[in-house]
């Protein structure tokens, strides 16, 4: 038995396992509240086999396309998320944010932001459990930005760079920052001009507003807090920040393991896209981000409503025997994959998209 298969097979069990955890867990939570014992419980699983899981994902074949949804709370299988997930690539792992948030939420005081985070992870447990129960041959749940746990001091160390860059005179640290931008007027007057329209705040900033507008709204909403008592500047950065640190990690956890982020998340996608300009002169990673925005085309173009009858297993038939995956790559010349514009991939992607649904229309299948 060769080398992969031995951790393929270690994986499949760790599945199994993390499956009868989930089970014993959801008989001790509400549907919006978990305690800090489960907590660690979902820590120490993931803590235990970190080891492991970084082996097999820096092992996976060169022959094979991996792709991770990633930057989201949940894979909403009741929007049938999981249909458009499964036309790109070969692997498919869904990075688990009940591991990620299960490791903030202990460290934040603030009641209403935890209160939140632990709604949420109640929340992942259960489509987690869902997608083990029904469709873990297709689908591995693991906690791919955090499968190494000594690359958080190098995310910090390069969001705090880059957000002290943001500034038209870029203070020396951030304690600097922190002793010299305390208010909204602070922060709005000492970015560079170019940035406040580039910063997406949530998914809910209007950014057809006054940027200042913007973040007074943003900073009013104490969801973002981690603490009751912030400054303007301290959470100015605790908002664009996290969108940078996250952002981050995602570029390193997949630029590492050679796996393509599909990013549901808009205001994840825009920092990666954002970001992804930084890395313009490392070649061997533009093919990510092609691919990332390709997958984030798929994920807005892709018509869930005519595939509510359609068998999953049937359309994971269908997926594979169509070629959808390579046909669409082909459409891109590999030399040029990297500078493609957004209109030509959104053009192309909806030409495939069409062309797929057309096997079901014409009876490829029984629905």
């Amino acid at each position: 038995m060769k080398r992969n298969d031995l951790l393929f097979e270690k994986i499949c069990s760790i599945q199994t396992e993390y499956r009868f955890i989930l089970e014993k867990i959801l008989d001790h939570v509400s549907p919006d509240d978990i305690s800090d014992a489960i907590l660690d419980e979902i820590n120490l699983f993931w803590a235990t086999r970190l080891e492991v899981i970084d082996l097999y994902l820096r092992n996976l074949s060169p022959t094979l396309d991996a792709y991770a949804f990633t930057g989201a709370t949940f894979l909403d299988l009741e929007e049938l998320e999981h249909y458009s997930f499964m036309l790109l690539g070969d692997i498919h792992i869904l990075d688990d944010q009940a591991y990620i948030y299960a490791n903030i939420v202990t460290k934040v005081k603030n009641p209403e932001f935890t209160q939140k985070m632990r709604k949420q992870i109640v929340n992942s447990i259960r489509s987690n459990l869902e997608i083990l129960s029904k469709y873990g041959d297709y689908i591995l749940i693991l906690p791919l930005r955090s499968s190494k746990p000594e690359y958080r001091d190098l995310i910090v160390k390069n969001m705090n760079s880059v957000f002290l860059d943001l500034f038209k005179n870029p203070p020396a640290s951030m304690e600097d920052y922190f002793a010299s931008y305390k208010t909204i007027d602070d922060v709005c007057n000492g970015l560079r001009d170019d940035i406040p329209n580039a910063l997406v705040l949530s998914d809910t900033n209007d950014i057809s507003k006054p940027f200042r507008e913007r973040l007074d709204i943003a900073q009013k909403d104490k969801s973002f807090s981690l603490s009751t008592d912030e400054s303007a500047g301290f959470q100015f950065w605790r908002i664009v920040g996290g969108h940078l640190g996250q952002a981050l990690d995602i570029i390193l956890s997949c630029s590492i393991y050679k796996i393509t982020p599909y990013i549901r998340y808009s205001v994840a996608f825009h920092y990666v896209l954002l970001l992804s300009q930084n890395f313009s002169e490392q070649k061997d990673i533009q093919p990510m981000f092609f691919k990332c925005r390709l997958a984030r085309a798929i994920y807005v173009n892709f018509d869930t409503d005519r595939f509510k009858d359609v068998d999953f297993n049937d359309y994971c038939t269908v997926v594979k025997e169509s070629n959808f995956y390579q046909d669409l790559l082909s459409s891109f010349p590999v030399h040029s994959s990297e500078n493609v514009s957004s209109k030509e991939i959104i053009r192309v992607v909806r030409e495939k998209l069409e062309i797929f649904y057309s096997l079901f229309d014409n009876g490829f299948i029984e629905s």
